[in-house]
């Protein structure tokens, strides 16, 4: 039986990984877009998943569609996934965010990748 101390830790390097995969998420990013890579900076360091336990097979991933209001808060998050705990936590910190650099009523897709190791 795993304790939680094993769960924990794979939790950290799943949520480590997801940090790592959330490269050119944006249209633009992957042509060196300055506003594609502020943005994708702002929400690499906003979006985390240290309290939250997934039960990953092998690789799990988690589309999300957002936009944004004139003045850039997240006006609209939609996770899509069968996971209820991780649909939460996506679009409570998703709503949360403010990407000002964004165009305000455009919707913007990002693909999480969660992987276990």
């Amino acid at each position: 039986m795993k304790t939680k101390a094993s769960i924990t830790g794979k939790v950290i390097k799943a949520a480590a990984l997801v940090a790592l995969t959330l490269g050119s998420f944006l249209l633009k990013a992957s042509n060196g877009n300055e506003i594609a890579v502020a943005t994708e900076k702002t929400i690499k360091e906003h979006v985390k998943f240290p309290k939250l336990i997934l039960p990953v097979q092998k690789e799990q991933k988690i589309e999300v569609i957002f936009t944004t209001s004139e003045n850039g808060n997240v006006n609209f998050v939609l996770a899509k996934t069968d996971n209820k705990e991780a649909k939460a936590e996506i679009e409570k910190q998703f709503s949360k965010l403010n990407l000002s650099k964004l165009k305000a009523n455009v919707a913007y897709s990002v693909v999480l990748n969660f992987k276990t190791i």
